[in-house]
């Protein structure tokens, strides 16, 4: 299925949340075009700390979660609706306000109307640790995610996660990429970009500073990367976040 069609003057955002209610270890959510949820199921509902879907229906990401991580979902959402192709099984690092972060395995697809209008999204999420045997492709990657999330900080070459993988740079590579749908530096970009927009909102260490901790040794190149996922310049991120918390 490359998108769903509905009518959108028949919405029933509890029956999304029904359809999905079986499946306890998937986080199911909808949103429409301007970003609010039409529904969820019951994972979703309890992961949010919500009791029903009256509760939800209405708000935005911003009702729920810090406000660094929203950048990074409204933009997927954006892509999703726009060129209505989905993001399918994407292997990513999220960060809880707690500042820990976690893997998450997530795919949206775009909501087409019969009337051939997009008008919004449903996506889901699974934890990458909840099923072994049914993440077992995930599974086999998992000393590379594992050597990355501990050694991101430092220079790390591809050579490295192929060794610690036992698989030649080659293999690596191609195994890499059909599990998680990104080349290693593209997901070691990210994961370091998402760890340094909650340093950037939590601390008052200069973007310089951050840009090193996280693992750029390039101030230039750490601007560029971040404004590229995050849409914002690290300082006018760090300003816009700080200031929507308060």
């Amino acid at each position: 299925m490359h998108f769903v069609n509905f009518d959108t003057t028949q919405i029933d955002a509890v029956s999304i949340g029904q359809l999905f209610s079986v499946f306890s270890d998937i986080y199911v959510f909808a949103k429409n075009c301007d970003g609010q949820f039409i529904g969820a199921n019951s994972s979703q509902l309890k992961k949010l700390g919500l009791k029903s879907e009256r509760e939800l229906v209405g708000k935005t990401d911003f009702d729920f979660f810090p406000n660094h991580m929203i950048a990074s979902y409204a933009k997927d959402d954006d892509i999703v609706m726009q060129t209505r192709v989905p993001i399918r099984r994407r292997l990513e690092p999220v960060v809880g306000p707690d500042g820990s972060t976690s893997l998450y395995v997530t795919s949206k697809f775009p909501l087409i109307s019969r009337q051939d209008e997009c008008v919004g999204i449903i996506g889901c999420m699974r934890d990458f640790e909840q099923d072994v045997a049914q993440w077992q492709p995930y599974r086999n990657m998992n000393t590379a995610v594992e050597y990355i999330q501990q050694h991101y900080k430092e220079p790390l070459e591809i050579a490295k996660l192929a060794q610690v993988s036992g698989l030649s740079v080659s293999q690596f590579g191609r195994r890499f990429r059909a599990v998680f749908q990104h080349t290693p530096i593209q997901f070691l970009l990210r994961y370091r970009l998402i760890r340094a927009s909650e340093i950037l909102i939590r601390s008052n260490l200069t973007v310089s500073h951050i840009a090193q901790q996280v693992g750029f040794y390039d101030h230039s190149h750490f601007s560029r990367e971040f404004r590229r996922l995050f849409g914002l310049s690290p300082g006018a991120y760090r300003k816009q976040h700080t200031i929507r918390s308060q």
